[in-house]
């Protein structure tokens, strides 16, 4: 698993940041393809913590594995209880969000929001290729 920390984000920095984070990922780890994915849910978070917390700061941690991303949303004061809830005023930022991630979740205190993408990661293409090789070279 990779792991990569943005601490510290605030409103001034979070969205830059984290954009920059997911082009990265995306070139890296060759997902292209779900880069509008990540990139709007990313954007529907953002848009939640700017209307609900106006000077939030947060913690942002993506994981990549081979076949999946999760990012992390960690708030530093306020919580997302508001948005797991399902009022009528998060209502849409919750459904975009369920729509776009495979998995959605909180932790127990609700200061963390983990977003879970199932893609197809060039850590995984490498890893086959390494495997077929190997077996290559042992039936030889």
């Amino acid at each position: 698993m990779i792991e990569i920390t943005l601490s510290d984000l605030n409103k001034g920095s979070f969205y830059q940041k984290t954009l920059q984070t997911l082009e990265h990922i995306c070139d890296d780890y060759a997902l292209g393809n779900d880069f509008g994915t990540l990139s709007m849910a990313n954007q529907m978070v953002y848009d939640y913590l700017e209307t609900s917390f106006p000077n939030f700061e947060a913690d942002v941690d993506f994981q990549i594995e081979s076949n999946e991303v999760s990012i992390n949303y960690t708030l530093h004061s306020g919580d997302f209880k508001s948005l797991s809830e399902n009022s009528d005023n998060q209502n849409t930022a919750l459904f975009v969000l369920q729509s776009l991630a495979n998995e959605i979740s909180f932790s127990t205190d609700f200061d963390t929001l983990i977003t879970t993408f199932h893609v197809k990661t060039k850590i995984c293409v490498q890893r086959s290729f390494q495997s077929q090789e190997i077996r290559q070279s042992i039936f030889r």
